[in-house]
């Protein structure tokens, strides 16, 4: 059943503290440093230069120097603080690096131009280790503390998130929220970016982002609730309040914004919903009706929520892991999940379902299709389903939720 509903979305920023701690040197003791260079590569010229510089001073002693995970360190003892140091590299050198950090034993830099587009998060990466320099986990009101990867985008750094439908990339910049969201073929070539803007916070009171398309999915509601909820083209997202205090699940919370979504919703709904009179004929939503039995424009039938055309083999190509992932979808209405390659030995346990959400294709030639997971204790994912020919090799494809591409493994004809 379809309902209007105004959504009041509460979300509250979470500040932690902490307490400077100052380190002075003294005349005659060296301080040991720690100096890090990120998105670099293991022979970058630049910070070739820049270690030289820095293992020649006088005032250098223990001089060490290791790389990991596209990340240059450097320890050393030297007669000072790191503010010192820095002032006694040339300008020229310290040109192509912008501090992220630096404190009387540290410094971090990264790469101003770097060619390198992925790199492994920090080591422990929890609340209590995040730096004062991370403001996203702080006061953008998203949580993006616990990242898995980073990626950068035009220059912009994004934090990869992993999940089960792929790979989704956050940025937080002056309180504005946005998501990228890479789509990669079946032979790991990317063949679309799309960007989103979920959140501001930093703007005044009215401003508005975020217009759904029609029938696409509210992904900022279906994260905070953690839900997929369908939305029609009605509105969008307003900021209409900031600063505010509140409380809820017996916690109190400060410097709280609220968003006001407006559009129709198909779903259950958040845990606190206000609903409210919408300016349309609900009775127009409610009597929409749909067929057990859909032909889609591509000529595919649905019936009892089984579309021929998508049984056999399917591959999508996972970057995070660098393998193949395999589908393979049964005419029972059952799918098996094979990781790496189709033999038993990578096959998942247990019974998994699929089908096609009643109704079938719509006028688009987008579906809804549920995945049921042996594993997953009855929960059901919901995705769209798009039929698409694979644009680097021309073979039938399916896009599910437009990220993940998935390119027939078996032989079948593109779609028409």
């Amino acid at each position: 059943m379809k309902r209007d509903h105004k959504w009041l979305l509460v979300l509250a920023t979470f500040i932690f503290l902490t307490t400077p701690i100052k380190i002075f040197a003294q005349t005659g003791v060296k301080t040991q440093l720690r100096i890090s260079v990120s998105d670099i590569e293991y022979d970058d010229a630049s910070f070739t230069k820049l270690k030289l510089n820095i293992k020649s001073n006088k005032k250098v002693q223990d001089f060490k120097q290791s790389f990991s995970q596209n990340t240059g360190t450097l320890t050393l003892a030297y007669a000072g603080d790191a503010t010192a140091l820095w002032d006694e590299i040339p300008a020229d050198l310290k040109k192509p690096f912008k501090i992220t950090t630096i404190e009387s034993n540290r410094i971090d830099l990264q790469a101003k131009n770097s060619a390198v587009v992925n790199t492994s998060p920090p080591a422990n990466n929890n609340n209590s280790n995040i730096s004062p320099n991370y403001d996203d986990c702080k006061n953008c009101y998203w949580n993006i503390c616990k990242y898995d990867v980073l990626k950068s985008f035009g220059g912009a750094l994004y934090k990869g998130i992993n999940r089960d439908d792929g790979t989704f990339y956050y940025n937080c910049d002056n309180g504005i929220v946005t998501q990228k969201v890479v789509t990669v073929n079946g032979y790991g070539v990317v063949v679309g970016i799309t960007t989103d803007t979920l959140l501001i916070s930093s703007g005044p009171i009215g401003t508005k982002w975020g217009v759904i398309n029609t029938d696409n999915k509210n992904e900022l509601l279906g994260l905070m609730a953690n839900m997929d909820l369908s939305m029609k083209n009605v509105g969008g997202y307003t900021l209409i309040a900031k600063n505010i205090s509140t409380e809820a699940a017996g916690k109190s919370y400060k410097n709280v914004i609220v968003v006001n979504y407006k559009g129709y919703s198909k779903g259950i709904g958040l845990v606190r919903t206000d609903t409210l009179n919408f300016d349309s004929d609900p009775v127009a939503a409610i009597n929409k009706t749909s067929d057990t039995k859909t032909v889609y424009s591509g000529g595919s039938v649905v019936k009892n929520g089984i579309d021929e055309t998508l049984i056999g083999l399917w591959k999508v190509h996972d970057p995070a892991s660098n393998k193949d992932l395999y589908y393979k979808f049964n005419s029972d209405g059952t799918f098996d999940f094979y990781d790496g390659s189709v033999s038993d030995a990578n096959k998942s346990k247990g019974i998994n379902h699929w089908k096609i959400e009643e109704g079938g294709y719509n006028k688009n030639g987008i579906a809804i299709i549920d995945f049921a997971w042996a594993t997953g204790n009855g929960y059901v994912l919901r995705q769209d389903l798009q039929k698409k020919n694979d644009p680097t090799t021309g073979k039938p494809a399916i896009t599910l939720n437009t990220t993940t591409m998935l390119v027939s493994a078996d032989n079948k004809a593109p779609w028409k």
